[in-house]
């Protein structure tokens, strides 16, 4: 086995039955110009564009990057996890990829004598990604929360990994892009919080090396610029692992772009200290990619959003749901959305009433207050993609007292609802039931939880999706 890490969470990986890209975001930005990467990617080489297979990990466009996989040889075999809706393969079949397979949920696929891989599911939309090349054993967690008994089950079947890739940093606003009217409402999930989970998951796994992976990026929008402060270094979890691990079987190793790792010659190292004077470097690679955000913006200028579509945006949002889950079990108070250039500036989701109404200010009750770019919003709600507003990091939101888990979960439920798993009457069928029937781990883990209360509340179990080390808001 030879690998390269291309960059954010591209991987390049040479077996002995072919090559295979991971999660191709190879140029470029994500996010309507607010993400780039970080250290910046070298330019593709020809190998990367013309791959035996590609593996996308899930949805979202830091991993499933649309102009990179326009660039992309369409003969090669995409492989993507079976989730319990059929959209991602719909979707790379719309690219002109014509031979697309489904990976279900912990089945091995043999690419060869010697290499074995498999795609492990995890939550509505995420998968961890393991690839066997005789004894070397390269586990990609990436930015799924797979624990317990799902990743009991992968240990299981491939032994001890030789690597571990897993994210390490802030893949969504909360809380760089928020302000509070309580301090604490600010603090249920912190820059520990993704350090203590990368090395929870890996001293789990005990590799012979974990690679701070998946959070490779800077934020050069003007509106997104101010979220580098809060990023993690990967240098910062190799030292954190190191101190809080004595002793371990495990190596603890920072890989950059472009660095290279294989089982005849070990690591090859780039020599750019990226890191030790990062904001210099962010200022020149803003000003290198300048012109392009600056074309986005001229974009997006006097666009406003429209009224209707956005009530009826939202409206098939909050009837989406079974009666009671939005408003008694989730959701009691309202999430308002800020348009200035509307004469009722607030628009308002009321998840007791199940409506949307416009008022010339917030009712007494919001837990929060959304601002975000109306011609961004209009583009996310043409694309059914509201959810990744959130991770764009182009948005400010303020919290009322104690508005933190509602706010938190109506981001979590955007996600089900957007990709198809809701209304239920549309997605219960024998595939869900197929898909639920494989991952029944992950489902007796949280049953577990639910009946000895270490599950925590609502927000909680919906937060996981950003770390699982959030806290109970108060």
């Amino acid at each position: 086995m030879r690998f390269t890490v291309i960059g954010h969470s591209c991987l390049y990986i040479e077996t002995s039955a072919g090559t295979i890209l991971v999660d191709p975001w190879l140029f470029g930005s994500c996010y309507w110009r607010s993400w780039w990467h970080y250290p910046p990617t070298p330019e593709p080489e020809p190998e990367w564009l013309a791959p035996d297979y590609v593996y996308l990990t899930h949805h979202h466009f830091d991993h499933f990057h649309f102009p990179s996989m326009r660039r992309i040889d369409r003969s090669a075999h995409v492989l993507v996890p079976q989730f319990g809706v059929d959209v991602l393969a719909g979707e790379v079949r719309n690219l002109g990829f014509n031979d697309v397979m489904e990976l279900p949920h912990a089945q091995v696929l043999q690419l060869g004598p010697n290499v074995r891989v498999a795609s492990y599911q995890y939550g509505t939309d995420d998968t961890a990604f393991v690839v066997a090349d005789g004894d070397e054993v390269l586990v990609d967690i990436n930015d799924s929360k797979i624990r317990g008994r799902a990743l009991a089950q992968l240990r299981a079947e491939f032994g001890r990994p030789t690597f571990v890739f897993k994210s390490y940093s802030f893949a969504q606003a909360y809380p760089a892009c928020y302000s509070a009217d309580d301090p604490a409402d600010l603090g249920l999930i912190t820059r520990d919080s993704y350090v203590d989970d990368w090395i929870g998951v890996v001293a789990e796994l005990a590799p012979r090396y974990g690679v701070p992976f998946g959070s490779m990026v800077a934020f050069l929008h003007p509106e997104s610029r101010h979220v580098n402060r809060f990023l993690v270094a990967p240098g910062d979890v190799v030292a954190a692992f190191a101190e809080r691990v004595p002793g371990a079987r495990t190596e603890a190793v920072q890989m950059d772009p472009g660095d290279r790792w294989s089982a005849d010659a070990g690591f090859e190292h780039g020599t750019v200290d990226w890191y030790s004077d990062r904001e210099q470097r962010l200022d020149e690679l803003a000003r290198s990619v300048q012109p392009r955000i600056d074309a986005q913006t001229a974009a997006e200028h006097g666009k406003t959003l429209d009224y209707a579509s956005f009530a009826e945006y939202f409206n098939g949002f909050l009837h989406a749901f079974p009666p009671g889950v939005i408003g008694r079990l989730a959701l009691r108070r309202p999430v308002v959305f800020e348009v200035p250039s509307s004469s009722l500036p607030y628009w308002v989701l009321d998840f007791r009433r199940r409506a949307v109404y416009r008022l010339s200010e917030p009712p007494p009750d919001t837990a929060s207050i959304v601002r975000v770019n109306e011609a961004m919003l209009a583009d996310a709600i043409d694309k059914r993609l509201v959810h990744v507003v959130h991770g764009s990091m182009r948005i400010a939101i303020h919290l009322r007292p104690g508005g933190a888990g509602d706010d938190i979960t109506f981001w979590a439920l955007l996600v089900p609802w957007e990709l198809g798993y809701v209304p239920l009457r549309r997605s219960v069928n024998r595939r869900l039931a197929e898909v639920g029937w494989r991952r029944r781990r992950e489902w007796l883990d949280w049953t577990d939880a639910l009946r000895s209360g270490s599950g925590g509340t609502l927000f909680e179990r919906l937060s996981s999706r950003f770390t699982t080390s959030a806290r109970t808001p108060s």
